[in-house]
């Protein structure tokens, strides 16, 4: 008995070590995908030489100012490897639009691949469920053994939001009493897969007019949920889905920056609400004006830019003519 038991621990130690201090580095589907930590050149060279790697799948972004992207784009070019920059996070589900683009990578891309983030555990292992749900016969529950504790990922916390997007593909089909196919999650990911209630169609209820100099304005947006999830809107520093917008200069500088839609109010699935932006007075000039809905809540912060969760794929953005009196 103690001998399996120290058996174990050396195991456990073995792949708590090869995550957090090694590689993390894994085979996904054999002579076809496999996974990592973020690779240093070196490591990239060995894979290359070992398993004929060409194409290297970063899921971190453009990071053309940090070291390990230059090190990363200088050593593929070198070895003429292909190199794929997705962005995805690992605390929140990922943005329909990066996971269309994902899959056209996916598919047209030279194999074998390597795909990685910064510790080869939360969204590597995503992208690693996703190309086996997409290119064999494994099962959800199959695939998803690459969301383990082994490879680094904890279904806890923020980084809970990877397994919730596959609940939501599982949940999917059991609604219409449905098999999973690599068609069928294809389907899904590319055209019915909705991030909760980030989804949103902006409007101007009237274009912004010219306006006189030193006077406030009113504007009005119509936002419709487009989304399968009602939106809550909330008052208070932790608020859930509100306008945030901004007025900039035509140098850019930031005139004014607020958030309104600060009530209680439920707006379901189909539903719309209106949003009033108070524009305090401007001197003379030409402005910009942005307006986009965020997810406080989501992000389970108090009230700041860089925090949010954007709903929808952009901004909405015009111009606004101010003159003198």
């Amino acid at each position: 008995m103690r001998g399996v038991v120290l058996l174990a621990v050396g195991l456990f130690l073995y792949e708590a070590g090869r995550v957090v201090a090694w590689t993390n580095r894994h085979t996904v589907i054999p002579g076809r995908v496999y996974r990592a930590a973020q690779p240093s050149p070196g490591l990239i060279r060995d894979m290359v030489a070992a398993n004929g790697i060409r194409t290297v799948v970063n899921l971190r972004g453009l990071c053309e100012d940090t070291n390990w992207y230059q090190g990363e784009a200088t050593v593929t070019a070198e070895l003429n490897v292909s190199q794929e920059d997705i962005c995805l996070s690992a605390n929140t589900l990922p943005p329909p639009s990066e996971l269309r683009r994902l899959v056209e990578v996916l598919d047209r891309t030279e194999y074998p691949i390597l795909i990685h983030c910064r510790r080869g555990a939360d969204r590597t292992g995503l992208v690693s469920v996703m190309t086996l749900l997409l290119y064999t016969d494994a099962t959800p529950a199959e695939a998803r053994r690459q969301l383990l504790v082994r490879y680094g990922h904890f279904r806890f916390g923020r980084t809970a939001a990877l397994d919730e997007f596959f609940d939501k593909y599982e949940a999917w089909l059991a609604g219409g009493n449905l098999a999973h196919s690599p068609a069928r999650f294809r389907d899904w990911v590319t055209n019915r897969y909705c991030p909760g209630p980030a989804r949103s169609a902006l409007a101007w209820v009237e274009p912004p007019p010219t306006w006189p100099a030193d006077r406030s304005l009113s504007l009005r947006v119509t936002a419709a949920n487009t989304s399968d999830t009602a939106w809550e809107l909330k008052p208070g520093t932790f608020a859930g889905i509100h306008l945030a917008w901004a007025v900039y200069d035509a140098a850019g500088e930031t005139m004014q920056y607020e958030r309104t839609g600060l009530r209680f109010e439920t707006v379901p699935p189909g539903g719309t609400t209106d949003f009033v932006l108070a524009v305090k007075a401007l001197p003379p000039g030409t402005y910009t004006v942005t307006a986009e809905l965020h997810d406080a809540t989501a992000a389970g912060v108090a009230f700041r830019t860089s925090s949010f969760v954007k709903l929808g794929d952009g901004s909405l953005v015009t111009e606004l003519e101010v003159k003198d009196n």
